[in-house]
């Protein structure tokens, strides 16, 4: 047997995989993790297309810095620190204000705000967006879509973003501009922004030219973000790669690093995909944890299973995601509620996950109720042996197994595709 002990909540679950069916396994290539002081350091005195990221900034100046909330991992209490190392001469403590960018999310609990940002909620003003709450049009996009920002943002003299880059299953990337669209902006925007996510440009790993990504860019230079910290974690939660800079610049450099180590070539897709979305906080619900489905998927044959495992604590995480899904029969009928209706926010998911389901199976070990489970058109499994057992039984006893321990950051790719 192949072992495997892969995230799943806050701890892992066992995989044991027959020697003679497992085929391999996709991971991003090693990225070891750096000293962050000392590569932060290098970072600040190279930063990408800029001389100084702080040399405008003045006392006086209201300072608002973007942060990722709890569905990601950013090392935030750490990175910020070291940001404000090199601030704390030209502005006030009191002047700068933290928002943590939720998008469409939910707020962070008190022990989540607490574990991101630790010491930090003591020195500064912490702000949580809410997307339907005092927000502003700071302009147009190209397409016509009013940008509407969190006021603080708006208003603010100088803004700073603060997030990770990797792979995100429509945007192209998350990182840099995702902190201002849709982290601050208003729920019209954001609505307006996904719902280009049916134009075939929008796409993992395509920044430019992916209509989605490019109002992202639109966005965050209508509110003129200072200058960008971005990180890209690697499997073990560290950070392996750091940027400063002029948002698009260094938001490139970031990008590249990722796609150097985690955009994988496969020969053949598997019969079976065994895929972890990552553990806390990538499997912190479902609406989450489908982006760790959407690259299994990709490494799945038609006809094939992918077994996800998630713990999803939180439920479903989404309300019009978990409706729309409550409001069909079978997998069919998301698309046809998409077609009747309109893009909504949270519906778009039920449709990747219905289209998903119309070339595979998808079975999932979580924390959800049976019931829950079967409802969103899954077949439960209370260990990955259930879908190796259901692999052989379709396959038979040649069924090819591949394992994904870190499916959300792993992009599969055909051999020899260019993206």
């Amino acid at each position: 047997m192949v072992r495997f002990d892969l995230a799943y909540g806050r701890g892992t679950t066992a995989v044991e995989v027959p020697e003679g069916n497992f085929v391999g396994t996709l991971d991003p290539r090693p990225m070891p993790g750096v000293q962050l002081p000392h590569a932060f350091d290098e970072a600040w005195r190279r930063p990408f297309g800029m001389e100084d990221p702080v040399a405008a900034f003045q006392r006086g100046d209201r300072v608002v810095v973007v942060v990722t909330d709890h569905t990601r991992k950013t090392p935030t209490r750490l990175v910020f620190p070291l940001v404000w190392e090199r601030l704390k001469d030209r502005v006030r403590s009191e002047d700068v204000t933290l928002l943590v960018a939720t998008g469409t999310h939910r707020s962070p609990t008190g022990e989540e705000l607490e574990a991101m940002l630790g010491d930090l909620r003591r020195q500064f003003r912490v702000v949580v967006h809410e997307c339907d709450c005092d927000v502003v049009e700071i302009g147009k996009s190209s397409r016509g879509t009013p940008i509407l920002v969190n006021r603080l943002v708006a208003d603010a003299d100088r803004v700073i973003t603060l997030g990770h880059v990797g792979m995100h299953y429509y945007a192209g990337y998350s990182g840099g501009r995702k902190n201002i669209l849709p982290g601050v902006a208003g729920r019209a925007t954001i609505e307006a922004n996904h719902a280009q996510l049916c134009d075939p440009r929008s796409t993992a790993c395509v920044y430019r030219g992916n209509p989605i990504s490019d109002e992202m860019v639109e966005a965050a230079r209508l509110v003129g973000v200072d200058f960008l910290v971005d990180v890209v974690m690697n499997a073990k939660g560290e950070v392996a790669k750091i940027v400063v800079g002029e948002p698009e610049a260094a938001h490139a450099a970031a990008r590249g690093f990722w796609d150097e180590h985690s955009i994988v070539s496969i020969r053949d897709k598997a019969d079976l995909v065994i895929a972890s979305a990552g553990g806390h906080p990538k499997d912190i619900d479902l609406y989450q944890a489908y982006k760790a489905q959407y690259t299994a998927a990709r490494a799945a044959r038609d006809g094939g299973i992918v077994c996800l495992l998630a713990a999803c604590p939180d439920g479903i995480g989404h309300r019009v995601f978990q409706d729309w899904i409550e409001r069909s029969a079978c997998p069919a009928d998301v698309l046809s509620l998409l077609e009747k209706e309109g893009f909504r926010l949270g519906g778009h998911k039920a449709v990747y996950h219905a289209q998903d389901l119309a070339r595979i199976d998808v079975y999932l070990q979580s924390e959800l109720p049976a019931e829950t489970v079967s409802r969103f058109f899954y077949r439960a499994a209370s260990s990955p042996q259930v879908a190796l057992d259901a692999a052989r039984e379709r396959f038979g006893p040649t069924y090819r197994v591949l394992v994904m321990p870190h499916a959300g950051e792993t992009y599969p790719v055909p051999e020899g595709a260019r993206l």
